[in-house]
């Protein structure tokens, strides 16, 4: 079972809550951005990499880090024996 995981990503601590506790496919992701906690969402393409899906609820120095989300939760994912 998929559950929650906090990641540290250039100094920055997120906190990925899942919304499909079967298998990797869609995380909600709080971050802490100018003293006010963000939420915003990451999926994955059919069976591919995951993206931000609401860039606009994403504060802009995030907005790049896609890459790193998606090793961060693959990483998770290997743990937990997901795929």
């Amino acid at each position: 079972m998929i559950s929650h995981f906090t990641a540290t990503i250039n100094d920055t601590e997120f906190r990925f809550h899942t919304v499909n506790v079967k298998r990797l496919q869609l995380f909600q992701v709080y971050v802490m951005h100018e003293g006010k906690k963000v939420r915003f969402h990451v999926q994955r393409k059919g069976e591919g990499e995951f993206y931000i899906t609401d860039k606009e609820h994403c504060p802009e120095p995030y907005r790049g880090l896609e890459p790193e989300f998606n090793k961060a939760i693959f990483d998770y994912g290997k743990t937990v024996g997901a795929s």
